[in-house]
């Protein structure tokens, strides 16, 4: 019996790092299986009517912002406000990739109209996001166009930006419902010149601080991504004042798009 202890604790070894194995597969798979879908606003307006429909809500806060995880409608989810703005936009994205581990980013929220034919409260489904204050023109690239970059443009993802259309249609009409390219920088535009510029340059839709910066986050990381606005103001200059009134409102509408967009994501 002594002489058979050593082959028996060799087999037990054996069995036990089989099992933990298996474990470590099926947790991976669990894992995967359940990656979730990272809902990212700029600000509170632009998220928090979907804190309410959080089941099993967490709080986490990393470096000083705060993401909520549980499930919508089934659905694992992040959801999180960047912050105003690129830098903030791309550490939260690189957060909600890195730490959580987000499968794909719905980033909603509102934007100027960068197009004559953009009312308030229309909803535009980014096809491609680009950085209009990048400029190294000097050098002979496009503006917009960042180094190292052979296109200026980041492209939506096509599933996520097919099913935001249906989406978008279904909550606010076909006729309000707009695909095109968003552009972003670090201004809050207001000046008419400055929108005859988007539109001219880079064909833009739609103007906003964060879009592009998540954009080319996931571009790098290979995330699929889209981005919805809703159209809050005209960019030019009275937009500051119909901003102030019409940002809940617009807000909110984006908010249910992409709710009714995840119900379409579980189907």
């Amino acid at each position: 019996m002594r002489v058979s202890q050593p082959f028996s604790a060799a087999v037990m070894r054996k069995l036990l790092l089989a099992f933990s194995l298996v474990l470590s597969t099926f947790s991976f798979t669990l894992q995967a299986a359940e990656q979730p879908i990272a809902l990212l606003g700029a600000m509170d307006a632009e998220i928090e009517k979907l804190l309410p429909e959080i089941d099993n809500k967490q709080v986490h806060t990393i470096s000083s912002n705060t993401y909520y995880t549980g499930t919508i409608d089934g659905q694992p989810v992040v959801v999180a406000r960047s912050g105003v703005g690129k830098v903030n936009a791309a550490i939260t994205t690189y957060v909600l990739v890195n730490h959580f581990k987000v499968e794909s980013i719905i980033f909603t929220g509102i934007a100027g109209a960068a197009s004559p034919k953009l009312n308030v409260a229309d909803v535009v489904i980014s096809t491609a996001l680009v950085q209009h204050d990048v400029d190294l023109t000097t050098f002979g690239a496009p503006k917009g166009q960042l180094s190292g970059y052979d296109d200026r443009y980041f492209y939506a993802d096509k599933k996520l930006q097919a099913l935001a259309l249906e989406a978008a249609n279904d909550e606010i009409g076909k006729s309000r419902v707009h695909a095109g390219i968003i552009a972003t920088g670090d201004q809050f535009i207001a000046d008419k010149t400055v929108v005859k510029m988007l539109q001219e340059e880079f064909d833009a839709l739609a103007v906003e601080m964060e879009g592009a910066a998540v954009a080319q986050v996931t571009d790098m990381l290979n995330i699929p991504l889209v981005v919805i606005r809703t159209i809050s103001d005209k960019a030019d200059g009275s937009a500051h004042m119909v901003y102030s009134e019409a940002k809940q409102v617009t807000a909110d509408n984006s908010v249910a798009i992409t709710l009714n967009m995840l119900s379409r994501m579980k189907s």
